[in-house]
């Protein structure tokens, strides 16, 4: 098959959603389909797209971020930067794919040359300020594929199918539990995002309640010079490489997530895979697959208090937090690109 995926954009930092799209465009392609990745540089040509865009990237040169492409997939994959989604741009294909709502439109009103159009959902994205824009991407006569059940559940309430879930998973070559790091000499690690719907201010402000309970240390990992300001006993580290991140995760004894929503939280999944236990906010996404008191301990979203009680606990009861690190490796064995990829696969062959 021919197969091609329309990306949100120039992509130049960590994002997780386009690190899954990559997993399948090389796994795909190993298997014989001929992938191609699109990253447009217009998706959008409204005033407000165009001053966002333009802070951006005053403030990834102003902090030195490397504005390249970020992703390198596998040589067989072939990379387009194409100025807009249109039918000049876009290659012929059997199944063309929109990545993000930013995508939809424009990949609907592709021609059908460029083959049968989807529209894959890792997330329901209405919490942005474009909810009614988005909702109506939705309805969209594209085929849909998502990777949760919950959003699935959530597109049947508006009257909307979706194949799937296509899960998520982490490779397992990349995240481990390296049986050679046995001391974790890091108490806390969490990953940053400045979004409020991530919640930031509910992780600084956990650590700091927890810090002046318990001499503590704590890293945070991000993929931009984060524009919150943290105490500067937290140690903040900006795009480590996957060596560095795993080796983190492994000196760490627990992962803190604070998140309000996410479509699934795969840095939750990396972390567990290295042996973290996690403690974390009980979003829709981490739903998929943590489960309170077997594999992680959750606590409603936006409690503090619930997350520093939490956490405490586990600082204390080192045999619990064990527990839970082993069933959280027992989890993640569950899940792998492997069987998602086949999964994906059969969807793009039987509707194409």
């Amino acid at each position: 098959m021919r197969i091609t995926f329309i990306l949100p954009g120039f992509i130049s930092i960590p994002m997780g959603g386009v690190k899954v799209v990559h997993e399948y465009a090389n796994r795909l392609s190993e298997k014989g389909h001929k992938v191609t990745l699109v990253y447009p540089i217009q998706i959008q040509t409204n005033l407000r797209y165009y001053l966002k865009k333009f802070l951006v990237q005053q403030y990834d040169t102003f902090t030195g971020n490397n504005r390249e492409l970020y992703y390198t997939p596998d040589p067989k994959v072939a990379v387009l930067i194409v100025k807009n989604i249109s039918d000049k741009y876009i290659p012929a294909g059997d199944a063309v794919i929109a990545v993000g709502w930013q995508t939809a439109f424009e990949v609907n009103n592709l021609s059908d040359y460029h083959g049968k159009k989807f529209y894959f959902l890792q997330h329901f994205e209405t919490y942005f300020k474009s909810k009614n824009q988005i909702l109506e991407t939705f309805r969209l006569p594209m085929l849909k594929i998502a990777i949760a059940q919950w959003i699935i559940d959530e597109l049947k309430k508006i009257g909307q199918n979706a194949e799937g879930p296509v899960m998520n998973a982490i490779d397992h070559q990349e995240f481990f539990n390296d049986p050679e790091l046995t001391k974790r000499p890091n108490d806390i690690i969490a990953v940053y995002h400045h979004m409020n719907v991530k919640g930031p201010e509910d992780l600084i402000l956990t650590l700091k309640t927890i810090k002046n309970q318990k001499n503590i240390s704590a890293i945070v990992v991000s993929s931009r010079k984060p524009i919150h300001r943290f105490p500067s006993w937290v140690q903040v580290i900006v795009r480590p490489s996957i060596i560095q991140l795993r080796n983190l995760y492994n000196s760490s004894r627990i992962f803190l997530h604070t998140s309000h929503s996410e479509g699934w939280g795969l840095p939750v999944m990396e972390a567990m895979a290295c042996g973290c236990a996690v403690v974390a906010a009980d979003n829709r996404g981490v739903q998929e697959y943590l489960i309170h008191e077997n594999n992680a301990l959750l606590v409603p979203i936006g409690d503090t208090d619930a997350l520093t009680a939490q956490v405490n606990h586990l600082l204390k009861n080192d045999q619990h937090r064990k527990s839970l690190v082993e069933n959280g490796l027992k989890t993640i064995n569950k899940f792998s690109w492997e069987s998602s990829v086949t999964i994906l696969e059969n969807i793009l062959i039987r509707n194409t």
